[in-house]
């Protein structure tokens, strides 16, 4: 197959990465030179931090070392293309250790809080009598984004928190009401009409889809700051909420701090009226919300705003959302809160490096479409998942065999299968606009795999993804959720490291195809269309790579505090 005569969108990372063509099936393994060849930068630099390590430390303890450790260099060292970005980084800064992008993107989902104000309203005017108007908003808004980052409201001489250390702590509101909207003061507001322009037929049709369920409801979304979370855990958050939420309601209404009504304000923040990002786990493997573990993929794929800026693009959708699932669901949950150790990091980045999950689901898109005429065209019976599997696994194995080159810059077996079974998963969520039937889809090509290749990955491999088509569309209670409320706790995949990130995608595929302006909740999606934070969703891998080049400036550092 002649290199110059396809055009796929891995082979400039290809040609980029390696001195051998993408087409040659010979290399010269194990003589690369070292940690002394080109990408060996970041290992001579983590050498020369060990020997400042040493040298501080007044016993002498030794810190890293390659050649007790294991050797580095005897394989390439090879840089990592962000995908639909030009971005080439080091492998070793798709660690979320070593990128301060990747942090505060687990920061921004776990230190957030969405509160609905009605309740809190009826309280005021039916319980003490008191007005609630755009302008009494607008007063309590002030005062909560004053007590929110850790002020006094209601009690002097109480200590408080530098502000500049928890900057990016505060709240805004949305609504579907444009009138309400409108009354409200600009700077506390997220607008909907503004942060969802694009349509598929004409403008606004997103937000026009987003305020309809919306309707005339205030809700507010708060952050807490990114130090609290770093200190604390996610379930901290709504407890911050309740206390800093209450005092504000007690401050801008003129309350008595005693007063009953008072814990009923910490009642609404705390229990009746919040939404939390994450649930809470079950105890054998205890996490409080708002921690990965519990976090929906569906909710995953509501944090990304690729598709209101690009509403056309049902694959960019889904590899956004597979950028933060590789993050959040195989670095964090599987590899660190689980399994401790350095993380699954090359099994995770896989999916959104180099741009080969991109192709494979670009094509994906493709085959669907010239089977279909359209998206969503298809039915999700057997026999259509079946057809597009198929066609899109053997497209997906051919370029491994046509391109040894793809297959070396994978980590193993287990990412092969992953990449191909997204590709097919794609396929099927474009042409059905059915998560679930994707997901039958990508179990079906992990057994194509299987017999095509004699093996997928390691492990767990060989239990859920071939027993997953027999059960994915089962309604056991323990299997029976809807796909886009399912998460890494999951029965059947609970345990294969380097699939909760694609799991994710299909998802976003499915509903972007359909034309869906959200996946599971309307509330997150509007939530994270927030220009203020200082990640930004509607770019995840080019901030991961923003992070790898270290260009990234986290919030809730501690320089200001230190000598």
């Amino acid at each position: 197959m002649p290199y110059k005569d396809v055009q796929h969108s891995f082979l400039k990372a290809m040609s980029d990465k390696f001195a051998e063509k993408p087409e040659d099936t010979k290399t010269q393994f194990y003589v690369y030179g070292g940690i002394e060849q080109k990408g060996g930068l970041r290992k001579r630099e983590f050498i020369e931090d060990a020997k400042k390590i040493v040298e501080g430390r007044v016993s002498g303890t030794p810190a890293y070392n390659p050649d007790v450790g294991m050797p580095q260099g005897q394989r390439l060292l090879m840089p990592y293309m962000l995908n639909h970005t030009d971005i080439m980084v080091n492998h070793d800064d798709l660690h979320w250790v070593n990128n301060a992008a990747m942090q505060q993107c687990h920061d921004d989902m776990r230190r957030t809080i969405i509160l609905g104000m009605d309740d809190a309203h009826g309280i005021l005017e039916t319980r003490l009598g008191k007005e609630v108007t755009p302008d009494t908003i607008n007063n309590y808004l002030e005062v909560l984004n004053h007590a929110l980052p850790g002020a006094a409201t209601i009690q002097e001489h109480m200590v408080e928190t530098k502000p500049a250390l928890v900057s990016d702590s505060y709240a805004k509101v949305f609504t579907g009401d444009d009138d309400l909207a409108d009354a409200l003061d600009r700077r506390f507001l997220i607008d909907i009409n503004k942060e969802f322009p694009a349509g598929w037929e004409k403008p606004g049709e997103q937000a026009e889809q987003l305020k309809g369920v919306i309707g005339k409801k205030l809700w507010s979304v708060l952050r807490m700051p990114t130090i609290v979370g770093r200190q604390t855990d996610g379930g901290t958050m709504y407890r911050w909420v309740g206390m800093q939420v209450g005092m504000s309601f007690i401050n801008a209404y003129k309350m008595c701090a005693g007063e009953s009504a008072t814990g009923e304000f910490a009642f609404m923040a705390k229990h009746a009226s919040v939404v939390q990002m994450a649930n809470y786990l079950p105890v054998r493997r205890a996490r409080a919300t708002n921690e990965p573990g519990g976090l929906p993929l569906g909710i995953t794929c509501d944090m990304t705003r690729s598709p209101a800026l690009f509403p056309n693009d049902p694959v960019r959708a889904a590899l956004e959302s597979i950028a933060v699932g590789a993050l959040l669901y195989d670095q964090l949950w599987f590899g660190t809160y689980m399994s401790g150790g350095v993380g699954f990091t090359q099994y995770a980045s896989a999916t959104y490096t180099d741009n080969i999950l991109e192709d494979f689901c670009y094509k994906a898109e493709e085959i669907a479409i010239d089977m279909f005429g359209e998206h969503c065209a298809a039915e999700p019976t057997m026999e259509n998942i079946e057809k597009l599997v198929r066609a899109e696994s053997d497209y997906c194995l051919t370029q491994y065999e046509a391109y040894p080159t793809v297959a070396e810059s994978h980590f193993g077996g287990s990412v092969r299968a992953a990449c191909q079974s997204a590709g097919a998963a794609v396929a099927v969520a474009c042409a059905t606009g059915s998560a679930d039937a994707a997901l039958n889809g990508w179990a079906l090509a992990q057994l194509l795999h299987y017999a095509s290749v004699g093996r997928l990955g390691f492990y767990g491999y060989d239990l859920q993804d071939q027993c997953t088509s027999s059960t994915s569309f089962s309604y056991r209670s323990d299997e029976g959720l809807p796909f886009e409320m399912r998460g890494a706790n999951y029965p059947n995949f609970a345990m294969n490291v380097g699939h909760q990130s694609a799991y994710a995608g299909l998802n976003s595929a499915a509903h972007a195809a359909s034309k869906d302006a959200w996946v599971l909740s309307p509330l997150v999606k509007v939530s994270f269309a927030d220009r203020d934070l200082p990640f930004d969703w509607g770019y995840v891998t080019r901030e991961f790579g923003r992070g790898a080049l270290r260009e990234f400036k986290a919030m809730g550092e501690r320089d200001l505090i230190m000598p």
